[in-house]
C-alpha cells in the first residue's frame, strides 16, 4: 500500500512516500511497478525540497487524509543580542507575533545556558523559543567556552589515562598480592571538573567598533563637557535634555568618559553596557541660581539630618565643551541619576495608586527630605512627585504590576533644590499644585514676591503629594495653573479626601491640608503620626 504525496511550499516541491496504515487497498502488479518506476523521479524532486529539519508535522483532515501543514515562519529572531548574568537575553527582535521589527526585547531566563550561541534556537524557562542572530560586539557568548572546556576535559582525561597506563606498565612486580596495577589506576588524580557552563567566550571588537557601539547603545550626542580645573573628568551628554523648573536650565542624562578613551563611557572598554552607570547633569546659563542650588545641596546633606537626596558629584561654575554654543557659557551641576520619578511611575500604572509598603516608603522618603531641609533652616517650596526619583532600582515594569505594594519602593530620593530658600525669605518661583492657599491669595493680590516663607508651606505641599500617591491622581487634575490658583483663593475651598482609603493616611493628609497654616503639623509631628508608627516606619528608622 503506497501513497505518493506532493507538498508545495514557496518555490520548492517535495515528494514524500507515505506508508498508509489506515486504508486498505489492493495494489495490482502494474500499479506497483509504476510506483517503483516513479521512485527516481521522486528522489530527484525531493532534493529541491526543504531539509528534514525544517519540515513540520502532519495534520489530519476530517476526511481522513493527512496533509503536511505549511512551513512555519519560525520563532522570533533576536539580533545584536547580549546575555545577562541573570540568564536573560536582550536585543533587537524581528518576526515576533506582537512586537514590531526593530523593537527591543528582554527574554525571561534561558533554560539551558550552554545552548546560547549564534544562529541557534533557545528556549526560556517560561517555554518561549527564540532564534539568536548575530551577537552584539563585545557581548558574551555562553556555550562557546563550555564546549572548549568539555574538549579540554576529554583531553585531560585521555592524558591521565595514558599516564596511568604507562605507570602501570612500568611498575615492577610487588611482593604484596593485594597491591595490583588496578589499584595504581585508582590512585591517579581525577581530571578537574569543567568550568561552569556559563563561562563565556568574548569577542574582542576594535576601538572603532567600540565607539560606534557606545554611540548607538547610549545615544551619545557627541557633545562632551569638563571641568577646566580638572580636564580629565569629562562627561558625555546623551539623548535629549529635559526642561527644569528653572526655565533656563536643561537636565541631561550623561556618562563619565573613559580616561583612556574619552569617546566612550567609563567601564565600556569590553562593550558590556551593564557595567556603565548614568549620571544626571543640569546645565544653565543662570550661574546665580546654580550657585544657590549647589549651596542648598551642601547644606541639606551636611546638616543634622542628611535626608534622602541624590548625591551631588560636583559643581562646575563654567564648563569647557567641544560645543561652542555652551563652551564657557553655562554652569553644570553633576548629580546621581534616578531611573524614573514618582510622577512617571503613576502614569505607567494608568492611575492605579501606590499602596502598602510602596506608599509608606515614598511617604517616608519625602518626610526625611523635608526633615533635612527644615533642620537646615530652609523651605523647599517645590515639593511634588516629579522631584522624587527612584535610584538603583530599574524595576519599573515590576513596580507597575505591584498592585498591593508588597515589593516596597526602595531608593526614593529627592532632587531639584534650586527653589529652596531660607526660612523667612521670599519665594523666587512657585508650583501652583504645591503652593498653599495663603500664598495663592498673596500671589493673586500681587504680593507673591513679598510672601514670607515658613515650614508650613512645605507641609501643605507634602499633603498634596501624598494625596496624589495614594489616589493615583493629582488633586486638581488637569486644571491650568491659573485655575488652580483661583480655586485655592476661593473662600469655600476645603480639601476633599474621600478618595483616600487608608484611614490613618487620610487623617495625616487632612492635618497637612489644614487651611490655617498654624494648625499644620511640623515635620516631627508628621513622622510620629500613627500612619508610620503602627506600620514599622517609626522615628527609629529616621
Amino acid at each position: 500500500k503506497v501513497y505518493i504525496k506532493w507538498t508545495k511550499h514557496r518555490n520548492s516541491v517535495s515528494g514524500v512516500i507515505i506508508l498508509a496504515a489506515d486504508y486498505a487497498m489492493k495494489v495490482t502488479k502494474p500499479v506497483l511497478l509504476a510506483a517503483i518506476a516513479a521512485a527516481p523521479l521522486i528522489h530527484c524532486v525531493s532534493s529541491f525540497a526543504p531539509s528534514r529539519s525544517l519540515s513540520t508535522s502532519f495534520a489530519r483532515r476530517n476526511d481522513g487524509n493527512e496533509l503536511c501543514s505549511p512551513l512555519s515562519a519560525g520563532p522570533p529572531v533576536i539580533s545584536n543580542w547580549r546575555y545577562s548574568r541573570d540568564g536573560t537575553i536582550t536585543g533587537t527582535v524581528s518576526n515576533h507575533p506582537t512586537l514590531d521589527d526593530g523593537d527591543q526585547i528582554t527574554t525571561s531566563p534561558v533554560r539551558n545556558v550552554e545552548s546560547i550561541v549564534e544562529n541557534s534556537v533557545v528556549q526560556t524557562k517560561s517555554g518561549s523559543k527564540y532564534k539568536l542572530g548575530t551577537v552584539a560586539w563585545g557581548a558574551v557568548i555562553p556555550g562557546v567556552k563550555a564546549q572548549k572546556a568539555r574538549e579540554e576535559e576529554a583531553k585531560a582525561k585521555k592524558a591521565v589515562l595514558a599516564s596511568a597506563k604507562k605507570t602501570a606498565s612500568n611498575a615492577k612486580p610487588l611482593s604484596n598480592p593485594f597491591f595490583s596495577s588496578s589499584s595504581i589506576k585508582k590512585e591517579v588524580a581525577k581530571p578537574a571538573k569543567s568550568p561552569v557552563a556559563e563561562v563565556s567566550e568574548i569577542k574582542q571588537p576594535s576601538a572603532a567598533e567600540i565607539r560606534r557601539l557606545a554611540k548607538s547603545t547610549f545615544s551619545l550626542t557627541g557633545t562632551s563637557i569638563s571641568n577646566p580645573s580638572n580636564p580629565k573628568a569629562t562627561y558625555l551628554l546623551s539623548g535629549k535634555p529635559r526642561q527644569s523648573s528653572g526655565r533656563a536650565a536643561k537636565i541631561w542624562t550623561a556618562y563619565t568618559a573613559d580616561p583612556t578613551n574619552p569617546d566612550i563611557p567609563e567601564n565600556f572598554q569590553d562593550g558590556d553596557a551593564s557595567k556603565v552607570q548614568p549620571i544626571t547633569i543640569k546645565l544653565s546659563p543662570d550661574t546665580e541660581r546654580m550657585l544657590l542650588e549647589n549651596s542648598n545641596y551642601d547644606k541639606v546633606q551636611s546638616g543634622l539630618f542628611s535626608g534622602r537626596f541624590v548625591k551631588k558629584i560636583e559643581f562646575i561654575r563654567t564648563i569647557s565643551s567641544n560645543d561652542r554654543s555652551i563652551d564657557n557659557k553655562v554652569s553644570a551641576l553633576v548629580i546621581e541619576c534616578g531611573q524614573y520619578d514618582l510622577k512617571a511611575l503613576l502614569a505607567a500604572r494608568n492611575g492605579m495608586p501606590l499602596k502598602g509598603r510602596a506608599l509608606r516608603d515614598a511617604a517616608a522618603a519625602a518626610g526625611q527630605c523635608i526633615q533635612a531641609v527644615h533642620s537646615s533652616n530652609l523651605v523647599w517650596t517645590d515639593l511634588k512627585t516629579e522631584n522624587f526619583v527612584v535610584v538603583g532600582n530599574d524595576n519599573l515594569s515590576k513596580e507597575v504590576d505591584d498592585t498591593n505594594g508588597s515589593m516596597g519602593l526602595p531608593g526614593v530620593k529627592g532632587i531639584d533644590l534650586e527653589s529652596v530658600i531660607n526660612k523667612g525669605g521670599n519665594p523666587i518661583d512657585y508650583s501652583p499644585e504645591a503652593c498653599p492657599p495663603e500664598f495663592a491669595k498673596a500671589f493673586m493680590e500681587g504680593e507673591g514676591s513679598e510672601f514670607v516663607l515658613d515650614y508650613s508651606y512645605d507641609m501643605w505641599s507634602l499633603g498634596m503629594m501624598l494625596y496624589e500617591l495614594s489616589t493615583g491622581k493629582a488633586y486638581f487634575g488637569k486644571k491650568s495653573p491659573s485655575q488652580v490658583t483661583k480655586l485655592l483663593c476661593s473662600n469655600d475651598f476645603q480639601a476633599e479626601l474621600g478618595d483616600v482609603t487608608d484611614a490613618k493616611l487620610k487623617d495625616l493628609i487632612g492635618k497637612c491640608l489644614e487651611l490655617d497654616p498654624r494648625k499644620r503639623p511640623d515635620i516631627t509631628g508628621f513622622l510620629l503620626h500613627p500612619y508610620f508608627i503602627t506600620t514599622g516606619i517609626g522615628p527609629i528608622s529616621f
